[in-house]
């Protein structure tokens, strides 16, 4: 899944995603602007680090959790939040969707 940090509050980071085949990237921030959906990323004690924007993660949860899993060692972040670009609608953290 595409995705890329629009916003970094850590430093040195903008821009930093991968590609649509999960290939490590770097781009604009503008690049993130057609993706449908954006995200942030947390430290375990709730500091936002990044913010960005990547592919539909309410249709792919699974590859919704690349950015987490990218940042997870080398910056801590243990947590993502994540809402459809242009809703408005509150920030939801990233859960596994289960069929019933």
């Amino acid at each position: 899944m595409r995705w890329i940090i629009t916003k970094d509050y850590w430093g040195n980071c903008l821009g930093l995603g991968e590609d649509a085949d999960g290939v490590p990237a770097r781009g604009k921030p503008e690049d993130g602007d057609a993706l449908p959906a954006e995200f942030r990323l947390y430290t375990a004690r709730g500091r936002l680090l990044f913010e960005g924007r990547c592919g539909d993660i309410e249709a792919d949860w699974w590859h919704g959790m690349e950015p987490l899993l990218y940042a997870w060692t080398t910056f801590r972040c243990r947590r993502l939040t994540w809402r459809p670009v242009g809703t408005g609608e509150s920030w939801r953290p990233l859960r596994p969707w289960i069929r019933h």
